[in-house]
């Protein structure tokens, strides 16, 4: 009964559309609007350290705040959302909010304005189908839980791919990149983690130590000259073993075959690696 009557509640599209027209407002603003950027130098581990702080910074972390409160508010207005136990609702704005700080920080890279409302659209098409998904997978129970939270966890490998690259390619300090990749790979480590069924306290170790293993890499490849995808590819191989490994530890399913499974895959894109050349 309750798979019936979630079926007959779909997502609020009214609250669903004001969070896209605040979204989307929001990276308009600032595309019009120019803001002056102020320099924060310190010291770190005996070295100096610039952090900018620019408009695009503050676009993103807008962006990233409108899009995990106006999740919160479609989320809160499921049905089935009362009494529910299990995954924490918080964990849900993980990919909506790296979705918009991302696409905010992409958008203010396109200097044409064509191609800018192109990837505008794309943008608001892209965050509420993720927030579709999110509201979606809200019932384990549902019949589109399936598809929903395959698509999102193919989202969530993608912008972990897209984020280590643009990360990679800045080339600054590994205090500094490693910190960033160490941040987006616990968060999203969460997000894909959390579907395991297991308590948050339980969980909550697994995601930080992928976090760490991948800061550390980060700071690894920092000493080697390969290209941006290269690196990028490299973390996302790390970033994807080390979360099916603790996957299938917290299922209590990891077995000789599941490792056989994700040494193909790592050997697989070692080759592609390999054959594309350093």
């Amino acid at each position: 009964m309750q798979e019936a009557f979630y079926e007959y509640e779909p997502v609020d599209r009214d609250r669903l559309g004001v969070l896209l027209a605040v979204l989307i407002l929001s990276g308009v603003v600032f595309r019009f609007i120019e803001l002056p950027e102020h320099i924060y130098r310190l010291q770190a581990l005996g070295s100096p350290l610039e952090i900018h702080a620019t408009g695009t910074l503050l676009l993103v972390t807008l962006m990233v705040g409108l899009a995990c409160t106006g999740t919160s508010l479609v989320l809160h207005d499921h049905p089935l959302l009362v009494g529910r136990t299990g995954r924490p609702i918080y964990i849900a704005w993980i990919l909506p909010g790296m979705l918009a700080g991302l696409s905010g920080y992409l958008l203010s890279l396109i200097p044409a304005l064509g191609l800018w409302i192109a990837g505008l659209v794309v943008f608001g098409i892209s965050i509420g189908l993720t927030v579709s998904a999110e509201y979606a997978t809200v019932s384990p129970d549902a019949r589109s839980y399936a598809t929903a939270r395959l698509a999102l966890n193919v989202l969530a490998y993608l912008m972990a791919f897209v984020v280590f690259v643009l990360i990679y390619q800045t080339r600054t300090r590994s205090l500094v990149t490693a910190t960033l990749t160490l941040v987006t790979a616990s968060l999203l480590a969460l997000d894909l983690l959390s579907v395991a069924d297991v308590s948050v306290g339980r969980m909550l170790p697994f995601a930080g130590v992928v976090g760490l293993i991948i800061g550390e890499s980060t700071w690894a490849l920092n000493y080697w000259q390969v290209s941006a995808w290269v690196g990028g590819l490299l973390l996302l191989l790390i970033f994807y073993v080390l979360i099916n490994v603790a996957h299938q530890h917290l299922l209590d399913r990891l077995s000789s075959s599941i490792l056989i499974e994700i040494a193909a895959v790592i050997v697989l894109v070692l080759l592609v690696v390999a054959l594309r050349g350093l």
